[in-house]
């Protein structure tokens, strides 16, 4: 059990911007090695296609695939115990207030060989009512993306939603017979660099093979609608886990939202200007708050010099360029965790590189 005195000691001696370790999760999906991920790998095998940013949860997988997921501040100690130990520390009060000693925000990047299997994620509503079902799990995930601008990999086509007048037993007759029949159930969009898509819990959706900035419930349910995963058949229990059938589990999708959001103009996500004019640079909104309701996320591109504030903590990870924080050195794949104090002092960034200083930051919406 971490103790507050340890993590008061660290936030003081690091000024409240806290470095965070980098985080790669295995999985059965495939990767393409855009974050440099093989030099993990013990074996050809392995599949290590997610690195997760800023997380206070465990990932959930089939043995023997290994879990891990945990932010880490130091050897033994995570970002999830720190806010437990030190919540008046590390939280806003409103924070606080509303959910407690918890950050409720994951943010991933994707870096998928191949589409993700069709697949549906539950609702809080559900996980409440199944708890059983859900075991070890609080919330539902509601997720967004953001299409990071590197190589997109041989498919980069996102299949979201339904198309209108499909019924429940026509897509369970059409994931039976394979994907490529479940999929013509289903609309696409391309993966434009820079934009992004909102998916609310409840509904039938297959990331593709962009490099992909997702944010999401700190979550990690999930049930998946085909039959096969890195070109191996997937056993009952790792499709469905906590169902014993796809029959039972089919009761999960959100049929009238599926066919709504499968129009794809309305959870569309193009990045807008936070504010006026900025001098030094400028900060977009790419995960509104408005829409996504329960996370939030800016892009933060650093010209010259700039300060950045906001009323919550938050997470911070720099995606391109080199430069200082609060005069400490940071470059490319740096993420760190701004406590509430550190958040509203605001932190100076500057870029001393040949190359635009962009960063991303996440925080929960209260």
């Amino acid at each position: 059990m971490a103790r507050k005195s340890d993590v008061v000691e660290l936030i003081e001696k690091q000024n409240g911007v806290l470095r965070l370790r980098p985080t790669f999760v295995h999985r059965f999906y495939p990767d393409l090695n855009r974050l440099g991920q093989n030099a993990l790998k013990k074996n050809a095998r392995e599949f290590i296609p997610e690195r997760w940013i800023g997380s206070s949860v465990e990932a959930i997988n089939p043995q023997p695939i290994p879990s891990g997921g945990l932010s880490m501040l130091t050897d033994d100690l995570s970002l999830r115990d720190a806010i437990k130990a030190a919540p008046d520390r590390m939280m806003s009060d409103e924070l606080l207030k509303t959910h407690g000693a918890e950050f409720r925000c994951l943010v991933k990047i994707l870096d998928p060989g191949e589409p993700i299997v069709f697949h549906v994620h539950a609702t809080d509503a559900q996980v409440k009512k199944y708890p059983k079902n859900f075991r070890g799990h609080r919330f539902g995930k509601d997720e967004a993306y953001y299409f990071l601008e590197v190589p997109k990999g041989p498919m980069p086509y996102t299949h979201a939603g339904l198309y209108e007048g499909v019924t429940r037993r026509e897509l369970a007759d059409a994931v039976r017979k394979g994907p490529q029949y479940a999929l013509e159930l289903s609309p696409s969009f391309y993966q434009n660099y820079e934009e992004g898509f909102f998916v609310p819990a409840g509904l039938p959706h297959r990331p593709s093979t962009a490099l992909t900035l997702e944010i999401q419930q700190p979550s990690d349910v999930y049930t998946l609608l085909e039959t096969h995963a890195g070109g191996k058949p997937m056993p009952p229990q790792q499709m469905h886990p906590g169902f014993k059938s796809l029959d039972e589990a089919f009761d999960l999708i959100e049929m009238k939202l599926a066919v709504e959001v499968g129009k794809l103009r309305q959870n569309r996500l193009i990045p807008s200007p936070v504010g006026g004019a900025m001098r030094g640079g400028e900060t977009a909104w790419i995960f509104r708050p408005t829409v996504c309701k329960k996370f939030g996320g800016k892009r933060i591109r650093v010209t010259d010099a700039m300060k950045v504030k906001e009323n919550s903590p938050f997470v911070l990870w720099f995606w391109q360029g080199s430069g200082t924080m609060n005069g400490r050195k940071v470059r490319r794949g740096d993420e760190f965790f701004v406590t509430a104090g550190a958040a509203r002092d605001g932190v100076e960034l500057k870029n001393d590189g040949d190359v635009l200083l962009e960063a991303f930051s996440f925080f929960p919406a209260i």
